[in-house]
C-alpha cells in the first residue's frame, strides 16, 4: 500500500535564498540579505564511515554526521549578499551616469567569514519549503562566469561547507521546516530573527 504524504513533503522551484553574517564566538547573526537572481542551493550532508569486522563479516557500521557541502548561485552579481559571505568591502561613488560601485576582494588576513543561509523552495501544496544552516563559510571567492563566445548571462557560483553550531545539548547542523502555506513564511529580517530561525 502506498504511503500518503504529509505537507510540504514535495518541494520544487527555488523561490528565496537569505544570508546573515555569523559571529561565531558572539552567537550571533548580523542583517540579513536576500540574493538577487537565485539560481540554486545544494546542500550534501557528509559523514564520518566505519565498519567492525569480527568472525568473517561486517558486524556493525557507523556514519555520523560531521558537516555538509554547500553550493549557491545566482544570476549577475549581487553585492550585498558578496559582502556578506565574502567578507569584502563595497563602496559606491559618484552620481547619475558617473556613479560606479567598487567591491574589493583582499588575500591573507582573517580569512573568509562565517554566515547563515536558510533556502526556500515552494511546494506542490501551496506552502513552502524552508533549509537552514547556521554556520557556513565559502571555500573561495565566488566564481564569476563571463562568456565571450556566446552571448550568455553571467552566473556567479561558489561552494563552501556547513559545520554545526551547538543548541543546547545537540550539535546542530541543518534544520529543515514544512510551512503550510506561503503566507505563513516570513522571511527574516534582522539578526535576531534570523537566529530565532534554528531555535
Amino acid at each position: 500500500m502506498p504511503g500518503t504524504r504529509e505537507f510540504g513533503e514535495v518541494q520544487y522551484t527555488l523561490t528565496d535564498v537569505i544570508v546573515a553574517a555569523y559571529d561565531k564566538s558572539a552567537d550571533t547573526y548580523g542583517t540579513p540579505a536576500a540574493l538577487a537572481g537565485g539560481q540554486i542551493v545544494d546542500v550534501e550532508p557528509e559523514a564520518d564511515t566505519d565498519e567492525l569486522r569480527a568472525w568473517g563479516y561486517i558486524e556493525e557500521v557507523l556514519a555520523v554526521n560531521i558537516a555538509a557541502k554547500v553550493t549557491f548561485g545566482a544570476g549577475g552579481v549581487d553585492r550585498s549578499v558578496i559582502a556578506i559571505v565574502n567578507g569584502v568591502s563595497n563602496a559606491t561613488s559618484g552620481s547619475g551616469d558617473t556613479q560606479h560601485a567598487t567591491t574589493r576582494f583582499v588575500a591573507g588576513g582573517a580569512g573568509m567569514p562565517y554566515f547563515g543561509l536558510i533556502g526556500v523552495g515552494a511546494t506542490t501544496d501551496g506552502g513552502v519549503a524552508v533549509v537552514g544552516l547556521p554556520a557556513v563559510k565559502l571555500n573561495s571567492f565566488m566564481k564569476f562566469m563571463l562568456d565571450g563566445k556566446e552571448n550568455k548571462f553571467n552566473t556567479s557560483e561558489v561552494e563552501g561547507r556547513a559545520i554545526p553550531i551547538l543548541l543546547g545539548a545537540n550539535a546542530q547542523l541543518m534544520v529543515v521546516k514544512s510551512i503550510r502555506t506561503v503566507a505563513a513564511w516570513v522571511a527574516p529580517t534582522s539578526g535576531a530573527n534570523f537566529k530565532a530561525f534554528f531555535a
